[in-house]
């Protein structure tokens, strides 16, 4: 499909094609589409991310390793996740791995308890909504 493009493949059409590959599992496809990203753009940390996932998810070992050696020897770091949340109003900014935010332990607590509401099932929820109410 690519190949067959009346004009020049741009970045957004190889990040499309990196990112089909991840989903179908398509090593050899993603190296190319990955090859290609990198001559556009030799320091976007995203793409050696994706490419090592997309190796990983096919226990291709050794391909996530050169990998990492590539963006250590090209001194590419990747790019911490980062997070936005409003409460009440205000909102709060978090790095991956960062524990330096005043209300932390707070923000971890309210999280955990987002997670244990999204796993209950209708009747659980429901029981805990109407004893809340009391």
């Amino acid at each position: 499909m690519i190949s067959g493009m009346p004009m020049e493949p741009s970045q957004a059409a190889w990040g499309a094609l990196l990112n089909a590959s991840r989903m179908h599992g398509n090593v050899e496809l993603a190296k190319l589409a990955a090859n290609k990203l990198l001559e556009l753009d030799p320091e976007d940390s995203g793409t050696y991310v994706l490419l090592a996932t997309v190796c990983a998810g096919n226990k291709r070992w050794g391909d996530v390793r050169m990998v990492r050696s590539m963006m250590r020897e090209k001194g590419v770091k990747k790019t911490p996740g980062r997070s936005l949340v409003d409460v009440e109003g205000k909102f709060h900014e978090f790095l991956a791995g960062d524990v330096s935010h005043l209300q932390f332990d707070r923000i971890c607590k309210a999280l955990k308890g987002i997670f244990l509401l999204s796993e209950m099932d209708e009747a659980e929820y429901y029981a805990l909504a109407v004893a809340s109410d009391y």
